[in-house]
């Protein structure tokens, strides 16, 4: 069973979520550390969770409320303790916590013009198989092509992805994203 410990009661927990943050995620791929940290402060939608299992710090996730969506932006195991069903457990715990809502995620597009093809096939797999479904929308993030999944009663438009977009991480992130496919 995780214990989950949030940001806003707990800061000492950066100590644990920065370093994966910024070995997990790709640097064109996550905003500048400080204001991932900043952005939970300063927006009551936004939430960062940090996941133990007895004193062994597991994972983390940030995610971001919007409407009746809930945008999981970084989920993230700690490398050592992968493919152990951490990761599992908390999409669990945030179906669990948000069964009323939408939930949505993205990853990196599957396709085999990438090298890492099979690493993202992976995700995409793990994804599914923990009962996510295509939400057929492509989106272009600071030139990176992800793919978006969800879990709930509908898909998630474009629209609402800005404006998700805009919670967590200011009103300048919507000059840096794009459709890429119009699919709903």
């Amino acid at each position: 069973m995780l214990t989950k410990i949030d940001f806003r009661e707990h800061k000492e927990i950066r100590k644990d979520v920065e370093p994966l943050y910024l070995g997990a995620f790709p640097e064109n791929e996550r905003p500048p550390v400080h204001y991932f940290f900043y952005s939970v402060k300063k927006h009551k939608e936004n939430h960062l969770y940090a996941y133990y299992d007895f004193n062994q710090f597991v994972g983390f996730t940030y995610l971001t409320t919007y409407k009746d969506i809930v945008y999981i932006f970084f989920l993230a195991v700690s490398e050592s303790i992968r493919n152990k069903g951490y990761g599992s457990q908390i999409l669990n715990d945030i179906k669990e916590k948000y069964k009323d809502n939408v939930l949505l995620l993205c990853y990196e597009e599957v396709d085999e013009k990438y090298e890492d093809n099979e690493l993202r096939k992976k995700r995409q797999s793990f994804y599914f198989s923990n009962g996510f479904q295509d939400n057929i929308l492509k989106t272009n993030e600071f030139g990176v092509v992800f793919n978006t999944a969800y879990i709930g009663k509908h898909k998630v438009p474009f629209e609402d992805y800005l404006e998700i977009f805009k919670l967590g991480f200011g009103k300048k992130s919507k000059l840096y994203i794009k459709e890429e496919k119009k699919g709903i």
